[in-house]
């Protein structure tokens, strides 16, 4: 072989090289330091405004998640994404199969650990658990395809509510999203058990509202009108709690841990459905509205009355019987996360949300909705220095570029030393 041919064949490899190299860097995750995890469950500061480079689950798994959220805007076009932070660093990512199901409504596991999802597009023929270790998905058979809403998890993470019915798709209530408002009109409970995927139907309970599990997590009351029944998860009825008209009962972190108070919100639409109007939860919209937090004894003899906790938007659940942790509005208009003691009233911010215009291009403020927290680890848990997003998504496209344009410098030189070597050696 020829010094000139060797020496093409070189330069070729090198070249080849380099196209290599920037090819990958297109999908390379922006590189970012991890650090080490909290010695327990923490909540950031602040959590961070939007951003189009945040990583998916699918392609790099956060780890438990303390926060499950729906973030975005659509007031000139439409940018939203549902997203989880990390638990135990500053960890956000898509949750990309919620994306591909067109955002439904979903449920964050007790522990953080996995996503539970429906679809709110019309009906269909199973539920989705997302690994958030792995990003790994298992498929949940339902049977023949019917509407779904999703409405507690238990507190030991086995059982699932949720209310079903077919779906008519008719548009009579005026939305893409036909599903949360017609379930809430006709949908009967189940209770999924996630060790087996089966599910019990429990036909008594119809035009099912909201439900909470117990702490004993073996039963759970489930609002039908304005009464909260109490039922075994086998489906058995126990008792009934009157729930005051106007309000309804906190969904899916309801019951408090010493089982003796209903927590209750105001409707946020028009109320359930009394047999021929209402039937419309709200429960899907943006989180702007404070309210009040009230409390109903489980019991005649379930303890004194407790204080209601004012400037209430949303629930989130419990830290101790006596300390709560819900989603208020602060006066700039951005949400905050907050601890109240019931007894005393005192209130402590754990977490505000962006409050700058980081939404659509940076033109508008985000918006949150679906708000939910890993209600296991509330009791432990703990604040953290927001500091630096850790995304996991691709690089940007300005790296992308300055990354480019090193990896070609480097290539040149690289090809030229190899060309001056070879003609010294002739």
């Amino acid at each position: 072989m020829g010094r000139s041919t060797r020496r093409r064949r070189l330069g070729a490899a090198a070249l080849g090289a380099v196209a290599a190299l920037l090819l990958a860097l297109s999908g390379v995750p922006f590189p970012v330091r991890s650090g080490d995890p909290t010695t327990g469950p923490s909540l950031p500061g602040s959590l961070a405004g939007y951003s189009m480079f945040t990583g998916s689950v699918t392609t790099s798994p956060p780890g438990r998640a303390i926060a499950l959220y729906g973030y975005g805007s659509g007031e000139t076009f439409n940018m939203f994404q549902p997203l989880v932070v990390g638990a135990d660093r500053n960890t956000y990512r898509r949750v990309d199969a919620m994306q591909q199901r067109d955002r439904p409504s979903a449920l964050l596991a007790p522990d953080g650990t996995r996503v539970l999802l429906g679809d709110d597009r019309g009906a269909t023929g199973d539920l989705v658990l997302v690994d958030l270790a792995t990003g790994e998905r298992r498929s949940i058979p339902l049977g023949a395809p019917v509407g779904v809403r999703l409405l507690a998890w238990s507190p030991d993470g086995r059982y699932v509510a949720y209310s079903a019915a077919p779906v008519t798709d008719s548009g009579e209530f005026g939305s893409v999203n036909v599903v949360d408002a017609e379930i809430a009109r006709s949908g009967t409970l189940r209770i999924l058990d996630l060790s087996t995927g089966r599910s019990t139907t429990v036909p008594a309970l119809t035009a099912v509202w909201t439900a909470a599990f117990a702490p004993d997590s073996r039963r759970l009351a489930v609002q039908v009108g304005q009464t909260a029944h109490l039922v075994d998860i086998d489906g058995r009825a126990a008792a009934t709690v009157d729930i005051a008209a106007g309000r309804e009962l906190a969904a899916d972190v309801g019951w408090s841990p010493d089982g003796q108070f209903l927590a209750t919100v105001p409707w946020a639409s028009d109320g359930p459905f009394d047999g021929s109007n209402a039937g419309e939860t709200g429960h899907g919209v943006f989180l702007w509205k404070n309210g009040d937090l009230a409390f109903v004894p489980v019991t005649d003899g379930g303890g004194a009355p407790a204080v209601p906790v004012k400037d209430v938007v949303r629930m989130l659940g419990w830290r101790t019987p006596q300390t709560v942790i819900v989603a208020t509005m602060e006066p700039a208009g951005n949400v905050a996360i907050v601890e109240v003691r019931r007894d005393t009233g005192t209130r402590r911010t754990l977490s505000l949300f962006d409050a700058g215009n980081s939404c659509e291009l940076h033109t508008q403020p985000c918006q949150v909705f679906d708000l939910h927290l890993a209600t296991g680890l509330l009791p432990d848990l703990a604040a953290r220095d927001a500091g630096r997003p850790q995304r996991g998504g691709p690089w940007p496209l300005a790296l992308n570029i300055v990354a480019g344009v090193a990896v070609i410098a480097a290539g040149w030189l690289l090809w030229r030393t190899i060309n001056r070597r070879t003609r010294r050696q002739r």
